[in-house]
């Protein structure tokens, strides 16, 4: 095939703008937040386990707190009743009776306050953890949601470029004959470079030098000849003043 050196120069450019397009579409798997993302996932699971943990507890210690109040609210209730009760007995036997329920009592009370102070204190507790659990919760997720906002910027910035990368592409495969485009992008297709200069004896598609034979043969060809890279298979581009 025959193509102008111009012709064959704009195979170089066409080909850096395709190895920037594959970047582009390999970044949003690279990108940083997409990793940091994942590994505070673990993080966002195992807070979210020891928040779960926390109102469970939280929930235990708060019905046991009203339980106790409860019987210490019937006891009074029950020991204010018996001490009217003892008020108004006339039988001896009957007011040693009560006396000793009202004694009994007391002692019920004193050790079921005893029970809502310990509950009390157990329920201040668990709703410190609790509080604690939910801002550990709340703070990875906090920072989830930054990171997820700095990943959608920088996938929409890719997106951005790799738009504007696409307008360049379609803008200079233009200028491009056809019948040396359709060549490129089926050597590109088949060996995963379309192009590559050839820089003294070396080629940028292989990067390996040209034996002594092969550079013979490149200097046989004519400067509009189309040649190819023996080590890569690329089309060879060469460049005045090199090779």
């Amino acid at each position: 095939m025959k193509a102008l050196p111009r012709q064959q120069h704009l195979l170089l450019d066409l080909q850096a703008l395709d190895h920037n397009l594959a970047r582009l579409h390999r970044l949003p798997g690279q990108l940083p937040e997409r990793a940091e993302l994942a590994a505070t996932e673990g993080e966002r699971v195992a807070a979210r386990d020891a928040y779960l943990a926390a109102q469970r507890e939280s929930d235990t210690v708060a019905l046991e707190l009203t339980r106790f109040a409860s019987d210490v609210k019937l006891a009074a209730e029950r020991r204010a009743h018996d001490e009217k009760l003892l008020a108004e007995a006339t039988d001896p036997k009957h007011a040693i009776a009560i006396q000793s329920e009202i004694d009994a009592l007391i002692r019920r009370q004193a050790a079921l306050e005893e029970q809502e102070f310990a509950a009390t204190e157990a329920a201040e507790a668990a709703a410190a953890a609790l509080a604690a659990a939910e801002e550990a919760y709340n703070g990875i997720d906090e920072r989830r949601a930054t990171v997820q906002a700095r990943l959608a910027a920088a996938e929409q910035q890719i997106a951005e470029d790799l738009a504007e990368a696409k307008d360049a592409r379609a803008g200079l495969a233009a200028e491009v004959q056809g019948d040396l485009l359709a060549l490129y992008e089926e050597t590109r297709a088949q060996v995963g470079i379309g192009a590559a200069r050839l820089r003294g004896n070396v080629s940028e598609g292989s990067n390996m030098a040209l034996s002594p034979a092969e550079m013979s043969n490149v200097h046989a060809a004519q400067v509009d000849d189309v040649i190819f890279c023996p080590g890569s298979g690329a089309i060879l581009v060469r460049i005045a003043d090199e090779g």
